[in-house]
């Protein structure tokens, strides 16, 4: 019976992070937000935290990430690689961060670093993939000109994505850290040792 527990967490924190991600990253994608991948990040980060901390078994995140990306195609109505990709890469980093740390807070704090920071990463990759090479020529020269166009002329593509990757792997931090204190409480309501 106990060893079924960790994966019953995993199931129900995995379906609990599909469902947000079919509400949520459904409505805040459709409405267009700005920074809607951060938000779905730090969401789902919150989700693999609090299981982690409640459920400190390796294998239990990357179950938790199966399910939600098993429930994310269903509400989709089919295989959109993007989304996916984005929940198996949290998935396998916050496991990995927190399997390597111990289970520790700076598994957290790697562990939402390593999720934002790869985002914008993804982002590029998906659109080469997709769209192919002129696609990719277009979000460079997009990305120049918005960079020119707030004064900082002459920054390259690389000076650009490693900006980016850098302010999100922050971001993510600093997620990583709040998304361990909530698992603390989480786990004091639940009754749980942290």
């Amino acid at each position: 019976m106990n060893d079924a527990r960790r994966w019953t967490y995993a199931a129900l924190f995995g379906a609990l992070w599909g469902a947000l991600e079919a509400s949520v990253g459904t409505a805040v994608h459709l409405g267009r937000m700005p920074l809607r991948g951060m938000l779905m990040g730090i969401l789902g980060l919150l989700c693999l935290v609090c299981l982690r901390r409640l459920q400190p078994r390796p294998g239990v995140c990357l179950l938790a990430g199966l399910v939600a990306a098993f429930l994310k195609i269903f509400t989709l109505g089919g295989l959109y690689p993007g989304p996916l990709v984005g929940i198996m890469v949290e998935a396998v980093a916050v496991e990995l961060a927190m399997t390597l740390t111990g289970g520790r807070a700076f598994g957290a704090v790697l562990g939402g670093a390593v999720t934002l920071g790869t985002n914008p990463v993804q982002k590029l990759a998906m659109t080469w993939l997709v769209a192919g090479t002129e696609a990719m020529r277009s979000v460079v020269d997009i990305g120049e000109k918005t960079v020119a166009s707030v004064g900082l002329q002459g920054l390259g593509p690389v000076a650009i994505v490693t900006a980016l990757v850098t302010t999100q792997a922050v971001v993510g931090a600093l997620g990583g850290l709040w998304a361990w204190r909530v698992a603390g409480r989480v786990a004091r309501r639940v009754g749980e040792r942290s």
